[in-house]
Formats: C-alpha cells, structure tokens, sequence
C-alpha cells in the first residue's frame, strides 16, 4: 500500500487510502530510517519507522510520494545528520533522526 506522507508543525502525518495517520511532535518516540535488500532478487527498500511514546509505531517507505521530504524535514528538525538516501544500505543499519 502506498499514499502520501508530510511533515509540519503538528507532526508527521501519512495519508493513505484508509484514512489519515498522525503522529504529534509531543507524542513521538523515536523516529529511524533503514535500508533493506528483499529476498529472492535484492530489492532494496528504504522505510522511515515513526515510534510512539506508547510503543506503537508506524513504517512508511520509499514508495510514499514525499517519503525524501518527510525524512530531510524530520532530520532538520532534530539537527540529526541526514543520511544520503540513494546509497544508504542494509550494512549500514538503523539510523535514528529523531530524537
């Protein structure tokens, strides 16, 4: 499944075709970006995970229109360095943007 996700001053929020999501700045936990290489031909997949302070949590990916704005607007946010999305690999593991 794949929508739309944004960041702005309430939070991040990801619009799909069952509705809309959002998760708040105050209410968000951890916020990490990951590359992966699915089985059987190495597709790569790049995801943007999104915590909750109660431990739920949301995955978007590289397949949501404004997935690359979503994450350079999260890591702004924080002041986290932002990994170059293009050759981020599985190797190079979780990177956290937020907090």
């Amino acid at each position: 499944m794949t929508g739309r996700v944004f960041v702005d001053d309430i939070g991040v929020s990801v619009v799909h075709t069952a509705g809309t999501t959002q998760c708040p700045w105050p209410e968000m936990g951890d916020v990490t970006v990951q590359a992966w290489l699915l089985p059987p031909h190495d597709q790569r997949l790049v995801e943007l995970d999104i915590g909750h302070v109660s431990g739920e949590f949301m995955t978007v990916t590289d397949q949501f229109e404004g997935f690359h704005e979503a994450v350079a607007a999260v890591a702004a946010r924080s002041g986290a360095r932002l990994p170059d999305l293009a050759t981020l690999g599985p190797s190079d593991g979780v990177v956290h943007l937020y907090p």
